[in-house]
């Protein structure tokens, strides 16, 4: 049902959709969907990775999503990502975010922006040149 009401609002909206001014780094709340398998999906917050020129032209994005659940190993004494596509954000730096969270780089999606809803906040640019390192290896760039 949620699928039906978000293309509702794109049809009678699509213009104003299109030309939401989004930019990277940003997190959104966002409306996934079902997912199937392992997939990330239902409602949840989002990172933007898209550059900044195709958000203001595209009514799509380029998101990975976030979960509250944080794999980890220990390296060398530290508590590290288990996967090394995941990167982690932690509510110390973040307070918009409810949760110390995990960023999937392995599960980037482009999306339309009728699925962002509020935006929560804006990592630093520190912290997303992180993740796009993580993009990189997931494509093997």
């Amino acid at each position: 049902m949620k699928k039906i009401e978000l293309s509702c609002d794109w049809i009678d909206n699509s213009q104003t959709q299109t030309s939401r001014h989004l930019i990277q780094g940003a997190i959104h709340q966002c409306q996934l969907g079902e997912n199937i398998g392992s997939e990330q999906g239902e409602h949840r917050p989002v990172l933007i990775v898209s550059n900044n020129n195709m958000n203001s032209t595209s009514a799509n994005v380029v998101i990975v999503p976030l979960t509250k659940t944080l794999k980890t190993k220990i390296v060398k004494g530290r508590v590290v990502p288990k996967y090394p596509t995941n990167y982690f954000l932690y509510t110390t730096n973040y307070s918009f975010l409810r949760y110390n969270s995990a960023v999937l780089a392995n599960e980037v999606r482009s999306i339309s922006k009728v699925r962002l809803g509020s935006h929560l906040g804006t990592i630093s640019q520190d912290d997303l040149d992180k993740v796009l390192a993580r993009l990189k290896r997931v494509f093997g760039l």
